[in-house]
């Protein structure tokens, strides 16, 4: 009688070390699918991105700097697309759209290159900003000083509300993560209706509609 007890213990010993090494490959098996997946999500990220990262005059990239995390962003979160870090080598004029009714959005982390022009719907498609990020009713151009370390790369896609999302863009925006500190010679600029009609398109008549 021990002697078929210690059998069946034996086989009970053995049932569970298989049961174990089935389960180790189910995790091993899992975890190479997590890492397939993000890989593919990675590079779904990337082959969204419609513009690049420019090379600009007074700014010079630091290839093996690091990117603050929460810059670059996945489909549909807005950011950055992809983007590189540059320090600025002498001061550059930066522009920002801001919010008046929030006064810490006048040094925000967010800048452009160019004085904002044209219609603000352009410029909100160009620039990914979101109505309820901003109504961008202000504006204010500073010198960025010489030294200061900012990301720089085109706009992720962002998904505005369940109506309508704004494509990734080839327009490099500015990440300065510390502007307050960063920037000098602030000049403010108060937003205005300035409202201009639609140009109109004639349509040229055929030669079967002379006839």
């Amino acid at each position: 009688m021990q002697h078929k007890l210690h059998i069946t213990g034996n086989k009970r010993l053995s049932v569970r070390a298989s049961i174990i090494a089935i389960g180790a490959i189910l995790l091993s098996a899992c975890a190479s699918s997590d890492l397939a997946t993000q890989k593919v999500n990675n590079q779904q990220v990337t082959a969204h991105c419609v513009g690049q990262v420019d090379q600009h005059s007074n700014l010079k990239l630091l290839p093996n700097a690091h990117i603050p995390e929460g810059v670059v962003q996945p489909v549909g979160q807005g950011g950055l697309c992809t983007a590189q870090v540059f320090v600025a080598t002498e001061d550059v004029t930066i522009w920002r759209a801001w919010n008046s009714e929030y006064n810490g959005s006048k040094l925000g982390k967010w800048w452009t290159f160019n004085k904002p022009l044209g219609s603000i719907s352009k410029y909100r498609r160009e620039n990914v900003i979101c109505p309820s990020y901003s109504p961008l009713d202000m504006l204010v151009s500073c010198k960025l000083k010489a030294g200061t370390e900012v990301v720089i790369g085109p706009g992720q896609s962002a998904q505005c509300s369940e109506y309508f999302t704004y494509p990734a863009s080839k327009t490099n925006q500015i990440y300065v993560a510390d502007a307050k500190n960063n920037v000098t010679e602030c000049q403010t600029y108060d937003g205005r209706f300035s409202w201009q009609t639609e140009p109109t398109h004639k349509v040229q008549a055929t030669d079967s509609q002379l006839q």
